[in-house]
């Protein structure tokens, strides 16, 4: 996907270098490079060459996503603990992977809560004479994981999704202090909930907040 972006960022980097803006247009990235490519480059041959060559390469990496895609589902469909993570709202087959892969098994956690300090999503304290506070999230533990787990809340937040009192729970914190605030909240909220699911093997809650 990285690889995706940055062959359509090199062709609208390239075009803007001789004064064609990409734009936005209702469509696909596809649709409004055609347009681009049979329209103001008509006239210069060598830029044509170029562009094409950049869509086909972004085409052949579709393609490659796709194939990637179907494997995940596929792997998906045969594992018993992501199909159970997946009933959770926002949480989709390369979310439930990836957390899935991070605990490598239930009983590493003895809590659940365990679980949000593993993967780097609890408050820093400071501590100095009369002064204690909470700092920003630690950061320790998978990276990649983390940001799957931030995607996932964050559709959670912004998509039509079905109601769940984590979802209530989560705009209201938002409107206090911020989707950035909340959005690692609910995060931190989900990677404590899917440990509990895995554990317990119980489904998503849809009408509590903690499984």
């Amino acid at each position: 996907m990285r690889t995706r972006v940055r062959i359509e960022n090199e062709l609208r980097g390239l075009l803007r270098t001789f004064g064609v803006l990409f734009g936005k247009r209702v469509g696909s990235f596809t649709k409004r490079a055609g347009e681009i490519i049979a329209g103001a480059l008509a006239a210069s041959p060598d830029m044509r060459l170029v562009a094409e060559t950049l869509m086909n390469a972004r085409a052949s990496i579709l393609d490659q996503i796709k194939v990637l895609d179907r494997r995940l589902s596929a792997i998906a469909r045969v594992t018993p603990v992501v199909r159970l993570f997946m009933t959770a709202p926002g949480v989709g087959v390369i979310t439930a992977l990836s957390v899935a892969s991070v605990f490598d098994d239930a009983s590493r956690f003895r809590r659940s809560s365990s679980a949000r300090a593993y993967l780097g999503l609890t408050p820093r304290r400071y501590e100095s004479g009369e002064t204690s506070r909470n700092g920003r999230i630690s950061k320790q533990g998978n990276q990649l994981t983390r940001k799957h787990l931030y995607e996932a809340a964050t559709t959670l937040l912004t998509r039509n999704l079905r109601f769940s009192t984590l979802k209530a729970w989560g705009l209201k914190l938002a409107k206090m202090s911020g989707f950035k605030k909340a959005r690692v909240a609910v995060a931190r909220k989900l990677a404590v909930i899917l440990h509990a699911m895995w554990k317990t093997n119980t489904p998503f809650r849809w009408s509590e907040v903690d499984a």
